[in-house]
């Protein structure tokens, strides 16, 4: 059988004083004695009195709750930059409710909604590789939920915006490849349908432009997922198919390590034979042989600062139309594998 669920009326009747003291009481007001607050905190702790955190949030029209949507959690980027959004949101008195849509457009729809649906205050968002339309995201914005996304974002949405300086970053670390006296650099890419994606892309080409240098087409490798198993098999088809790129920039530190792992089984020295670079400044990447160059992404302060605008969105007296749109500037961190 299940235990009856104390009320505040439960309280009143016990202390025999009114409901609305109770709640006042209960919420801290300073208009009620202190003998009285003190009698109805014991009471509530005697009763094993908790709060309706749902009544609570229909009659204050908030639930101090933040909705989170990333594409995974089972990487660095990703965790860091919800303990970014977590850390705010609890400065702030908020709790976060966080969400993987696995890479899925479907999933991402059906989470958003459930965020709607459950009365979050904010979503934070960042979009999934298959998301190619925001007609679902335009719809929550059009209930006046505010969205923020940040890093994977899209230009079609008016809403504020984190990101990364994707394509500079990318230049930086290509234009340090060509001062190492690279020639035939290849990139190494997710889904260029992907904004960020194609953002280092156009970094890629602009710093071989700059350089002299010819693009070619068939060292712009794509692959569709981020993993290493996925990087270490494009690297040794290209070895298969004679093509040897003699520096390679990846999208990311994960694809990276994988291209690592393919020249441990292909015998190819890093970094006299093939440099690598990655992207992201993960953990893993100092610690593999040789160690990795990359470019350090503040993911922490991306997602901190991600929540902070989100929560002056929320909170600010009157809504405006006036968006944010942040980037934040990765720095590149040199090691042994482009030494």
């Amino acid at each position: 059988m299940s235990k009856k669920v104390t009320t505040i009326k439960d309280i009143a009747e016990r202390l025999d004083i009114s409901i609305a003291t109770v709640s006042r009481a209960l919420r801290g007001s300073t208009d009620i004695k202190r003998e009285t607050k003190l009698a109805v905190m014991k009471m509530a702790k005697e009763m094993d009195y908790h709060p309706n955190l749902l009544a609570s949030s229909l009659s204050s029209k908030k639930t101090k709750i933040l909705g989170v949507v990333v594409p995974t959690i089972n990487r660095q980027f990703w965790s860091n930059s919800i303990s970014g959004i977590e850390n705010s949101a609890y400065e702030h008195g908020y709790k976060v409710m966080i969400f993987q849509s696995a890479e899925s457009f479907q999933k991402e729809i059906e989470i958003v909604e459930t965020l709607a649906n459950s009365r979050v205050d904010g979503i934070l968002l960042a979009l999934s590789q298959e998301t190619k339309t925001y007609d679902h995201i335009q719809s929550i914005i059009d209930r006046g939920i505010p969205v923020l996304l940040f890093e994977r974002v899209c230009t079609e949405i008016n809403t504020s915006k984190v990101i990364t300086d994707d394509r500079n970053g990318a230049k930086e670390i290509v234009a340090h490849l060509i001062n190492k006296g690279k020639k035939k650099i290849a990139y190494l890419s997710g889904p260029i349908s992907l904004g960020v994606c194609e953002d280092r892309l156009a970094g890629y080409k602009e710093a071989l432009r700059e350089g002299g240098l010819n693009i070619d087409p068939n060292l712009v490798l794509e692959i569709d997922e981020f993993s290493y198993s996925a990087a270490e098999k494009a690297i040794l088809t290209l070895w298969e198919n004679g093509v040897r790129p003699d520096a390679i920039f990846c999208f990311a530190d994960i694809l990276a390590i994988g291209v690592l792992q393919a020249c441990k089984k292909l015998g190819v020295n890093v970094p006299k034979e093939l440099a690598i670079a990655g992207f992201g400044n993960d953990d893993l990447s100092k610690f593999v042989s040789p160690s990795l160059t990359t470019m350090a992404q503040p993911s922490f302060e991306m997602g901190h600062m991600a929540a902070d605008l989100i929560l002056e969105e929320i909170n600010a007296e009157e809504r405006t139309l006036k968006f944010y749109n942040k980037t934040i500037k990765p720095q590149l961190i040199i090691r042994e594998s482009t030494e």
